[in-house]
This record gives C-alpha cells, sequence and structure tokens, in this order.
C-alpha cells in the first residue's frame, strides 16, 4: 500500500513537473535587407538550440527594401530568404514592403521559403498572391505556439504602405478584427500558447492585448520599436530595426499560461560575438558588387533627414524643371553621408524603385493637395509661397502673384500619385527611370562640385490651413522614460514623428501615453483639438 502511494505521488509529480516549460523565442523585425549581421545570429540561435529542444526563431516582416544588395538581386529578395532559410526561421507575417516587388516576385520568394508565411487580414478576391494562412502552428519537442499574423492598413483605402500597384486585385481588413476568429484556437488546436506575431504598429499590438484576453504574447513590427514588457493581460516586445539586434525571450510556461517573462535585446554588431565562416562566405558574395560602389560625388557633411531631402526634391527639379517637386519623409530611408557617394547610397536612400510624374495642376489643385496631404514632405520650388490674411495658401512666380486658375508644372513619386489619385489629372509625362536613377544621374552628371546641404530645411509636415488655423506651443515635461503626461484638459489626437517623419505612435484622447518602447532620441508631439494644433518637441532618454 505504501508503495502504490508512493508512485502515485511520483506520477501527479511527473505531470505537475512537465505542465511546466521553458521555451525561448528569437525575433527580430524589419530587417529591410540587411544581411551583414546574420553570420553572428546564425551561431547564436545554434548555440541556444543545442542547449534547449524549444527554441523558436520568428519574423514580424519587412523582410525586404533597404538594401540595393537584396532589392537589385537578379531575383529581387532572394538573398534574404537564403540566409533566413540557412538559419532556420520557423515562421514570417507579411509586412507591408513584402509586397514592394510585386505580387508574383512575392510567390516566388514564399516558394523558396522553408518557412511558412502568414497573414490573416489579406483577401485575394482578384489579385495574383498565393494563398497564405492566417495561423501556423510551429511545435518544438512537444510544444506548440500558435501563431497569427496581421499586417498594418494604413495607406488610404485600408491598404498597406505599398505602392498601389503592387496590390491590386487584394483587398485587406481591419487587423484587430482578425483575431475575434481565435478565441478558440488553443483549445481546437491543443496549442500551448497563441501569439500574435504582427506587422501593425506598436500602439495598434496595445490593442490586441486591451481587446482579446486569450492572447498571449504580441511580437510586433513595423514601428521599429526595441521594448519588451508586461501589459495588462499579456506581453508585448519589438526588436529594433535593419538587424541591428535580435530579441531573444525566454518564457516560462505552465498549464499554457505565461508564467515569466524575461526579455533582452542582444547587439548583433558585437564584433566579440562567434560568427558562422560559412555564412559569412556567402554574405560576403551577396556584396561582391563592384557596380554599386562606383563613385559618383562627394559629400561635405553627414546630412540629416531634412538635408537629404533637400538634395532628393532639388536632384529631381533639376531634371524635371517642374515649378513644384514634393518627396514624402517615410519615402527617403537613410540620410546621405559624408564622403564618397555611391549608387549603393542612393538606393539606400530611396530603395522602393518608385517612378516619376509630371502634373499640370492648376493653383487650386495644387493648393487643395498640399493643404490635404497629411504626410511629412521635402519640397523644392520656384515658387513664392506664402499665407494670406485667412491664412490662405498663395502662390507667386516672378512677383507676380498666380491665380486660381493659373497652371503649374508639379512632380512627385507615382507612389503619393497613386496613393492619392483623386487629386490628381493623368500626368502630362510620365519619366522611363527611377527616381533613384535620376538622383544618380543628378549626382554624376549635372550637380557641380560636393554635395552640401548643411541647415536646409525645405520641408513642411502638413501646409494644411482647413484643420489647423491655431497652432500652440506644447510643454512638455523632458527628458522622458515611460510616459507623456497630457493632462485631463488636453484631450485630443496625439502623433508623434521620429525625425525622418515617421509616425510611430498615435493616440486618442489619453492624458497620459505610454512611450517606453521608443528609442533614445528626439521625437515631434502633435496635438490635434478641433482646429487648435499643438506641437512640441520631446527628447526620449
Amino acid at each position: 500500500m505504501k508503495r502504490s502511494i508512493l508512485l502515485l505521488i511520483g506520477i501527479l509529480g511527473f505531470f505537475t513537473l512537465s505542465a511546466q516549460e521553458t521555451v525561448v523565442i528569437y525575433a527580430i523585425n524589419d530587417p529591410h535587407g540587411r544581411i551583414n549581421n546574420f553570420p553572428r545570429l546564425k551561431t547564436l540561435i545554434e548555440n541556444d538550440r543545442a542547449q534547449n529542444s524549444k527554441v523558436f526563431f520568428v519574423s514580424a516582416g519587412d523582410l525586404f527594401s533597404g538594401n540595393p544588395i537584396v532589392d537589385y538581386h537578379e531575383n529581387k529578395g532572394f538573398p534574404m530568404i537564403d540566409l533566413l532559410n540557412d538559419c532556420g526561421l520557423d515562421v514570417s507575417v507579411i509586412g507591408n514592403h513584402e509586397f514592394d516587388y510585386g505580387q508574383q516576385v512575392l510567390n516566388a520568394r514564399i516558394e523558396q521559403a522553408q518557412f511558412p508565411f502568414i497573414c490573416d487580414n489579406v483577401n485575394n478576391t482578384n489579385g495574383a498572391l498565393a494563398d497564405v494562412n492566417g495561423y501556423e502552428l510551429i511545435t518544438k519537442d512537444g510544444f506548440t505556439i500558435a501563431f497569427v499574423g496581421v499586417v498594418e492598413t494604413g495607406s488610404p483605402g485600408l491598404h498597406p504602405l505599398t505602392h498601389p500597384k503592387k496590390i491590386e486585385g487584394l483587398s485587406f481588413t481591419e487587423g484587430l478584427d482578425s483575431f475575434q476568429n481565435y478565441e478558440n484556437l488553443k483549445t481546437d488546436t491543443g496549442a500551448d500558447l497563441l501569439v500574435a506575431l504582427t506587422h501593425y504598429g506598436s500602439y495598434k499590438d496595445r490593442e490586441i492585448l486591451e481587446t482579446y484576453s486569450f492572447v498571449d504574447l504580441v511580437i510586433g513590427g513595423h514601428t521599429n520599436g526595441e521594448y519588451g514588457y508586461s501589459y495588462e493581460n499579456g506581453y508585448m516586445l519589438m526588436s529594433g530595426k535593419y538587424l541591428e539586434k535580435v530579441s531573444k525571450t525566454t518564457l516560462t510556461v505552465t498549464n499554457n499560461t505565461i508564467t515569466d517573462f524575461n526579455f533582452e535585446l542582444i547587439d548583433l554588431f558585437d564584433t566579440a560575438m562567434d560568427f558562422d565562416q560559412t555564412m559569412q562566405s556567402k554574405v560576403d558574395d551577396y556584396n561582391n558588387q563592384p557596380e554599386f560602389y562606383e563613385v559618383i560625388g562627394q559629400s561635405e557633411i553627414e546630412h540629416s533627414g531634412n538635408e537629404t531631402g533637400c538634395l532628393y526634391t532639388d536632384a529631381l527639379q533639376s531634371i524635371t524643371g517642374s515649378d513644384f517637386v514634393i518627396q514624402n519623409m517615410g519615402g527617403i530611408r537613410t540620410n546621405l553621408d559624408e564622403g564618397e557617394i555611391t549608387p549603393f547610397d542612393v538606393y539606400s536612400i530611396d530603395p522602393f524603385g518608385n517612378g516619376l510624374d509630371t502634373f499640370e495642376m492648376s493653383v487650386t489643385e495644387l493648393r487643395t493637395f498640399l493643404t490635404t496631404y497629411q504626410s511629412s514632405f521635402s519640397y523644392s520650388t520656384t515658387l513664392e509661397i506664402r499665407k494670406d490674411q485667412n491664412q490662405i495658401l498663395q502662390f507667386s512666380k516672378d512677383g507676380i502673384t498666380l491665380e486660381d486658375t493659373d497652371v503649374v508644372d508639379f512632380s512627385l513619386n507615382d507612389y503619393i500619385s497613386n496613393v492619392y489619385e483623386d487629386y490628381f489629372p493623368e500626368p502630362s509625362f510620365t519619366y522611363e527611370k527611377t527616381t533613384a536613377e535620376y538622383i544618380i544621374e543628378y549626382i554624376r552628371d549635372i550637380h557641380q562640385g560636393a554635395i552640401n546641404y548643411e541647415n536646409c530645411y525645405q520641408r513642411e509636415s502638413t501646409l494644411s490651413t482647413t484643420q489647423k488655423r491655431v497652432i500652440l506651443k506644447l510643454h512638455l515635461q523632458n527628458p522622458v522614460d515611460e510616459f507623456i503626461t497630457i493632462g485631463t484638459e488636453l484631450l485630443g489626437t496625439l502623433s508623434l514623428y521620429d525625425i525622418h517623419g515617421k509616425l510611430v505612435l498615435s493616440a486618442e484622447d489619453e492624458p497620459q501615453t505610454y512611450v517606453g518602447f521608443l528609442s533614445p532620441g528626439m521625437y515631434f508631439v502633435q496635438l490635434r483639438i478641433g482646429t487648435d494644433t499643438y506641437t512640441g518637441k520631446l527628447l526620449k532618454n
């Protein structure tokens, strides 16, 4: 009898013990074609897998667009797929920039991948995209994680932020709504955890946890944050950008619930780290593209985003001869460094392969677009711009005020004109080359002397006059660590932009907003309350 009791205790102890698991998840997001740190990443993950059979490796999207070596490979994007295959990636959500090469190219990369792509909120109504699942079950040594994927839809018309022509025939739904279909996924599949693998943005990721208590963890991308923390009924993390870092999250899971969460960011530029020699040779072979490193000019200074924007629009104005040229700041993906300028540098600044169009537009049409367009932009113009007593934009040329019916030449990339097609007539001229190719031509063949746009600020966050009649100073406590405190007396729409003009956070009617996930640095804050707009600067520790 005593032996039976001891045996029963032993069995119960075994089941109790087996209900607790230690699981490791490595995650990256927004690498944008950066490949140089893959040799260290591979060794890091392989070393952990040798010690723990429950090591997962996942991607939160935007594998492509940002490195000419990848973007201009004969098989666009393939180097990323090849290297991720070698690293044993388990699953990736589709990011908005996965569509940048077009659907057929994406299909080819999906076919070559030894891991699944997931995205629940894309619908192939009449497009060419191959079928992708909304979720995948990934099992390691008997432990199963159900990964549910969604992509952002922040472009007008509920589309991801990519060229509209690249997603023709596809429709998208709001990613938050996808999860209502997965409440019983763990029960139905026997999964131990349900993880939202999103390319959705930090603010939206937080909404997932606020709305759906059955989501255990959100692994996110798109807004390039660096954080890992507990939030209400779950956990959320993001791992930066450009394969600069990888996150390692160690979970203790007890009876299908996370009971301990340990997050760390590992710097992949650490030269003391071991690296895989075979993969290093492969990376070197991919990088061996001499045509990308031909010297086409010199830069006298290290240019900021604003200064790089000045070069960008001046170059296109020189090519087109237009009265007005703009470029969205979000499309300028890096700054121009001091020293030699190569095609690699230009393609890194402008990686998307956008075309260039010129439109003949009346002053009224130009004014309407400039005062409605909500993204930050750089511009070059031969016109003088002022606001009259009613804060309405007025334009002059050679000292003569233009009438509303007067026609001007307006040039910009075809991404903007396709996203905001209702504002534009048919182009009066469409150029053969990409905007990047014309910038290369300008630097190499047209511009005289070294490039220097020091202190140039040809930029407007918006020229809107319809919604921003009153602009007031927003007084913020600086610097901050985790929260912006606005106060209950100033409740409205809060927008936070990085120094490149990219929206990184949006919040509605919140007296206190969490910003702990943001990287250290300067940010621009905009608060809209009715027709009043408050602006300020935020220094994040």
